[in-house]
């Protein structure tokens, strides 16, 4: 029979976690001298102790050791556990690889004094239903234009709208020569309706986005919008859909341009 310390030299645990295995049931002692309250162990157990450490040494937790080690070996289940720690220590090395790349992105955005650096998050946006109106604009500034059209034709036809703290618009086509900007605004609604003349109700998925908030006048948009394409780009990401904008402060609701907007611009994406 060993002594604590006897055995805690033999096997590299140390005295007071041999106790903690002793109070969880993970590694009693053989004998425990009732007089003296002194623990004693057999040679055999330097074997589950050894276990234990190398089990500790892959990542696994307390809990889960002492299931693994139920019955005194390592049989079948020790498979089960493996498969499962791979995928869950892959899991991780892929965030903190990203992690990692993000940082250095960060790093070099730092070097060249972009003022975007730290800026882009991706986002999941839940599916909404809404309603929306498209119409031509000459500049980013004459949007709010749509949104008083749209706002004339949800109370003309009876649309309830939904008691949302944003709303949202989508560019789909933009010509600068021209003067000729496509958009799409939409506001949430509560429930589904026909389409009507001019206005279409329709379902929008969830959606994952990289998206940048901000506060300021249109002229921003192209800016912010290139910083972020390059952003998808370089952290590997692919587009998924039209990019578009949320707004909780917009040209609707602020007619100081100094103020507007509170904005979300989003590109939706995948890996």
């Amino acid at each position: 029979m060993l002594k604590i310390g006897e055995f805690s030299v033999l096997t590299g645990i140390s005295i007071h976690m041999l106790r903690n295995y002793d109070k969880i049931g993970l590694l009693k002692p053989e004998q425990i001298d009732r007089m003296n309250n002194y623990r004693f162990y057999g040679e055999k157990q330097i074997v589950r102790a050894n276990h234990i450490q190398v089990l500790k040494s892959l990542g696994f937790g307390l809990d889960e050791i002492s299931e693994i080690l139920m019955d005194g070996t390592l049989d079948d289940r020790i498979r089960t556990f493996l498969e499962s720690k791979i995928r869950e220590k892959e899991e991780s090395l892929s965030i903190t690889e990203k992690q990692i790349a993000q940082m250095r992105q960060a790093l070099s955005e730092l070097d060249t004094q972009n003022e975007y650096m730290l800026s882009v998050s991706v986002k999941r946006f839940p599916a909404r239903r809404v309603v929306g109106l498209r119409g031509v604009i000459r500049e980013f500034s004459e949007e709010g234009l749509l949104w008083e059209r749209l706002d004339r034709a949800c109370k003309t036809n009876g649309i309830r709208l939904a008691d949302a703290p944003y709303c949202m618009a989508i560019m789909h086509s933009v010509d600068f020569e021209r003067k000729c900007i496509d958009t799409e605004v939409f506001r949430v609604i509560e429930q589904a309706g026909q389409d009507i003349e001019g206005l279409r109700f329709l379902e929008m998925p969830e959606t994952e986005a990289a998206v940048v908030a901000f506060q300021g006048i249109y002229s921003r948009i192209g800016e912010i919008s290139r910083h972020i394409y390059h952003w998808i780009i370089e952290n590997g990401y692919r587009f998924s859909g039209k990019a578009f904008n949320v707004y909780y402060i917009s040209p609707d609701n602020e007619r100081n341009p100094e103020n507007y907007i509170i904005t979300e611009i989003c590109y939706p994406i995948k890996k």
